[in-house]
């Protein structure tokens, strides 16, 4: 089938075209709204700029297809082949993408508002400037989303439910994450510089090695996270909650932990050269070998903390309660 007749038959009522095989047609601006093409093959087909808003595209072949500029608002891609496919400021608001195929996808700029990625896998995919605001990529019964490699640089993800989703070494920098979830995610080698993580909530999260330079992490939850090596300078973790977190050899040199909970965490080695710390609760914290030279310690809550081998030099504990019970 050709595109002239595609299209002769749909302006003629037929919607139907399910496990057509529609390889490499030329469908660019094409209004097919509503149309049935789930199982078809569409392997590098040309639909730029077309109109395929709540059309069935389930286990849809669409490998190296064009869909750049593309709206397919409430579109079912559920399973969906799209390997290296361009969607390039397409528009996918509130489409089921779920199961499906995006390894090496050009999503730029595209918007993916409320869209269902459960169970996507987006390895080394492009989504940079994209907005994935309340879109769903958490932990099912299955797995999270794979985002390995992916690019998702100032892209919009405030309220994205990334529970469980592998974002391993992703590019996250100038990011909006505020207020998502990323509880149990992987971020290992993550670069999240600049990224806005405002009220995220990130408990039990890997975040081994990953750079944070810059960020916005105020009112962060990161109980029981793992941020061993993890790259902290000049964020601001005000009133963020780190307990039990493993901070061992993370640099958080000129950062902000004002009021910040460091209960029973792990500081052996970290670097808190010049952090403000005012405030912070660090009860139960291990600082085996931790440099605070010329930290703000001011009114910290030091109650029982191992601060034996800590490089205290400069640092200002005027009004902390000190390990022994003693006010600095």
């Amino acid at each position: 089938m050709d595109a002239k007749e595609l299209l002769r038959l749909y302006r003629a009522g037929r919607t139907n075209f399910a496990g057509e095989n529609l390889a490499a047609l030329d469908l660019s601006r094409a209004d097919l709204i509503g149309v049935d093409l789930s199982q078809a093959n569409l392997c590098s087909a040309n639909l730029i700029f077309a109109f395929l808003g709540r059309a069935k595209l389930q286990k849809a072949n669409l490998v190296g297809a064009n869909l750049g500029g593309a709206n397919l608002s409430q579109a079912d891609l559920s399973e969906a082949d799209l390997r290296d496919a361009q969607l390039h400021g397409a528009t996918l608001q509130g489409a089921d993408l779920h199961g499906a195929n995006l390894t090496l996808a050009l999503l730029l700029d595209a918007n993916l508002l409320d869209a269902d990625l459960r169970w996507a896998n987006l390895t080394s995919a492009n989504l940079g400037g994209a907005c994935l605001r309340g879109a769903n990529l958490r932990l099912d019964s299955r797995r999270g989303a794979v985002l390995r490699n992916a690019n998702l640089s100032r892209a919009d993800l405030s309220g994205a439910n990334l529970s469980g989703a592998d974002l391993t070494r992703a590019d996250l920098s100038g990011a909006r994450l505020k207020e998502a979830s990323l509880i149990k995610a992987n971020l290992q080698g993550a670069n999240l510089q600049q990224a806005c993580l405002q009220g995220a909530i990130l408990s039990e999260t890997d975040l081994r090695g990953a750079a944070f330079t810059g960020a916005n992490l105020q009112g962060v939850q990161m109980a029981r996270a793992n941020l061993k090596e993890a790259i902290l300078r000049q964020v601001n973790l005000t009133e963020a909650n780190l307990s039990e977190a493993d901070l061992a050899g993370a640099d958080f040199s000129a950062s902000c932990l004002r009021s910040a909970k460091l209960a029973r965490t792990d500081l052996s080695r970290a670097n808190l050269a010049g952090a403000d710390l005012r405030h912070a609760n660090l009860v139960d914290a291990y600082l085996g070998r931790t440099n605070l030279e010329n930290a703000d310690l001011g009114d910290a809550i030091l109650t029982r903390a191992d601060l034996s081998t800590a490089n205290l030099s400069g640092a200002n504990l005027r009004g902390a309660t000190l390990p022994d019970g003693r006010i600095g």
